[in-house]
């Protein structure tokens, strides 16, 4: 006499089907998960060279201004322009009321 257990092995394939699924699903996300991290770790190192670049411009930018504002180009432009040095200047003084 043969026995068949079907409900048996049924059961087994849908255990390994399930595991199966459930293992396809966990790789997904890892690879998923590993993209996105390479993702980010590439704008991370664009985002400092961008920084780099815009830490030279604004030296760059303050050496100009400095070099503008300095004392020696100031007095050079007063005498260009014709002014004069006052030592004790005279301001007209507002009233408020």
């Amino acid at each position: 006499m043969t026995i068949i257990q079907p409900n048996k092995n049924k059961s087994l394939s849908r255990i390994i089907f399930v595991l199966g699924g459930i293992l396809v699903l966990t790789a997904s996300f890892y690879v998923f998960t590993y993209a996105n991290s390479v993702g980010l770790n590439q704008d991370i190192k664009v985002s400092e060279k961008n920084l780099e670049r815009l830490k030279v411009e604004n030296a760059e930018l303050k050496n100009d201004l400095f070099a503008l504002t300095d004392s020696r180009r100031l007095d050079e432009l007063a005498k260009e322009k014709n002014l004069i040095y006052d030592k004790n200047p005279q301001w007209a003084i507002a009233s408020h009321f």
